[in-house]
């Protein structure tokens, strides 16, 4: 470029400021959004962390019985995989690269690099996660709050809400006799389940404990029991199937108003 053009094109640009009436941004204004953008990349990879967490404890907390409850290898496959927490940890790996590619000096970082450093970042902050057990307490809330928890984030509830195929799940509510006990399944519907093995289950199966059984429907809203095995992903939604306590000081035949919550039903 001659000197001559260097002055036109010095020109132009001058002219379109002043035309267009063109100013800089203010400092503060890139200064908020590179800390917008690296506030929005630490929280997608928090978010991240605990969806790892969340693969880890749906994998390891109860697939131990899945075997053993007579399912097919497809549906085994189903219900061991996570999907939903997988999906998310999906979600949050691509915003965590966006905005590490939006940073000033994203471009200097090739794609092979950022993806590493998103598996093991995710990968180490999902074992801190597990290690405090927030994984736990995190389902156990969402199972408690959480709409659409038995249908989309833990699915597997269905599986095991299956009496004619063997398998029951819910909340022991009380004991009737040395070898009965009422259940409320995911549904909300009572079941009473009778021990009849010869192995001593009294120690795994207790009144206001969430529980799985493997065993045979015998009529009605009757369930022998072969197998009890402990809930770990979705005790929190299994708690909603439990009856309201009525308080000490609450005489329902006196006419005084007591605050006692609903049963909130869920499932089919």
């Amino acid at each position: 470029m001659t000197n001559l053009e260097d002055k036109n094109f010095n020109d132009n640009v001058l002219h379109k400021i002043k035309e267009e009436k063109i100013s800089p941004k203010p400092r503060w204004q890139f200064l908020l959004k590179n800390i917008l953008i690296w506030g929005l990349g630490v929280v997608s990879l928090i978010l991240g962390a605990i969806a790892t967490s969340l693969v880890f404890y749906m994998i390891t907390g109860e697939d131990a019985g899945v075997g053993r409850g007579g399912a097919n290898p497809f549906e085994a496959l189903l219900f061991v995989i996570p999907f939903f927490w997988l999906i998310c940890l999906a979600v949050f790996a691509i915003m965590v690269y966006f905005y590490i590619k939006h940073t000033k000096k994203g471009y200097k970082y090739s794609t092979k690099k950022i993806i590493l450093f998103i598996i093991g970042a995710s990968l180490l902050l999902g074992v801190v996660v597990s290690v405090l057990g927030l994984d736990r307490i995190i389902d156990d809330t969402l199972g408690e709050r959480a709409p659409f928890y038995d249908r989309v984030i833990n699915p597997r509830l269905e599986y095991w809400a299956n009496p004619e195929q063997g398998r029951l799940t819910g909340m022991v509510i009380s004991q009737t006799s040395p070898i009965e006990y009422n259940l409320i399944d995911p549904r909300g519907e009572n079941w009473v389940v009778i021990l009849t093995s010869d192995e001593d289950y009294h120690d795994k199966i207790l009144v206001d404990h969430p529980v799985r059984l493997i065993g045979q429907r015998t009529a009605e809203h009757r369930f022998v029991i072969k197998e009890v095995m402990s809930v770990g992903p979705g005790r929190g939604f299994l708690r909603r199937m439990m009856p309201p306590k009525v308080p000490h000081n609450c005489q329902l035949d006196s006419g005084s108003v007591c605050n006692i919550q609903p049963i909130i039903i869920q499932g089919n």
